[in-house]
């Protein structure tokens, strides 16, 4: 493994981080939870093959991954950077962002966070909390007492937004989209590495699409990788002004898949990357819908996953993926699509929820007979 420095933090990070949204799960008591006979040994294999980068959130694998993460890492806490995200959408108080920092370090097992970022950072939280109730304070406040050693965001808005973000100086690093599909925040990337912050790349395969897409994909790109995952990756990684890529990863296959890769890091020409770009802009006209998998509209109270549905539909509208989404249609495991999106009752749960201000219910109208019909 080959390591980077994260921007003036002093912390070398591996070119590839684990994001641990999307560790294996399993059933216990009716609740979906992390299946700790499969992830705590892919974790630990992950720290063997040199992977030092672990984000995880409150609200990933229904709550648990948090859990997870510190049962897995917590004896080999000197070799690893361990990384958590506030909540947001659920402080509304200043003494919220102190509850749920020991409500995770307790979570996990840690008496501190290499990295703390406020999640899902957007205008609306920036003015309405952030500011209001002086969280950079609180922050402050928990680096000097050792609890967190560096503050960053995660982000899934507009880049200017991000810029200014990064011109406050609050921040360590920062976590932001970018893949073969969503270039916006490259100029940003550049901007956070000339202000000397470290920079993490968020759904480098675009949540999973492009690994999805196998030969299929690579043939509709022109690429010479060996894998689509194979290109996504080398694709980011051929920018100079990322530190590291996450990438989630829920079985060992697709674990020493990517840290194969690695070796490859650089390796992409400027010929390849250009005509990676111009295919990649052909193809973006056929999207009618900005979707990031973020997933963050998961909170549907008919159990309906918006977020997986609407990648299916790009996955088909796109990129002719038809055996993927038909197989994902089927599948009835914790990554599959949920209820169908004839259950939607327009409650609107979902659509205060999205990065993107995408009109869920309404889209969901449209989405839904595209997908039966495939």
């Amino acid at each position: 493994m080959i390591y980077r420095d994260f921007g003036k933090t002093g912390m070398k990070v591996s070119p590839l981080g684990f994001g641990c949204m999307r560790l294996p799960m399993t059933t216990k008591d009716g609740n979906q939870v992390v299946d700790d006979e499969l992830a705590i040994p892919l974790l630990k294999r992950a720290v063997e093959l040199g992977i030092n980068f672990f984000d995880t959130a409150w609200f990933y694998c229904n709550f648990d991954s948090q859990r997870a993460v510190g049962k897995a890492l917590r004896d080999v806490r000197d070799k690893v950077i361990i990384s958590s995200k506030l909540p947001l959408f659920n402080v509304n108080k200043p003494e919220d962002f102190d509850e749920y920092l020991d409500k995770t370090l307790e979570q996990m097992g840690l008496d501190y966070l290499d990295i703390n970022h406020f999640h899902g950072l957007t205008y609306k939280t920036w003015e309405e909390k952030i500011l209001p109730l002086d969280l950079l304070d609180r922050a402050e406040k928990a680096k000097s007492k050792g609890l967190i050693k560096h503050l960053s965001f995660s982000f899934h808005g507009d880049a200017n937004m991000m810029s200014e973000l990064i011109d406050t100086g609050a921040f360590s690093s920062l976590l932001g989209q970018y893949n073969l599909v969503d270039k916006r925040n490259e100029t940003v990337f550049w901007y956070a590495r000339s202000k000397g912050m470290g920079t993490a790349v968020m759904g480098p395969l675009m949540g999973g699409a492009l690994a999805d897409g196998g030969e299929s994909i690579l043939k509709r790109m022109g690429s010479n990788a060996a894998t689509a995952a194979e290109m996504g990756l080398r694709f980011v990684w051929g920018l100079p002004t990322v530190d590291m890529a996450l990438s989630g990863m829920s079985d060992l296959q697709q674990l020493e898949e990517n840290v194969k890769y690695v070796n490859d890091i650089g390796s992409i020409s400027e010929a390849e990357r250009k005509a990676l770009l111009d295919r990649t802009e052909e193809l973006e006209k056929l999207n009618d819908i900005y979707c990031t998998s973020c997933q963050y509209c998961d909170v549907c109270p008919e159990g309906i996953k918006p977020g997986r549905l609407f990648q299916l539909y790009i996955q088909h509208s796109v990129w002719g993926l038809d055996d993927t989404v038909r197989a994902r249609l089927a599948s009835k495991g914790p990554f599959g699509p949920g209820k169908e999106a004839s259950a939607c009752t327009g409650c609107g749960e979902c659509k205060a929820r999205c990065p993107q201000k995408i009109d869920i219910p309404n889209e969901l109208k449209h989405v839904w007979p595209v997908l039966q019909s495939i």
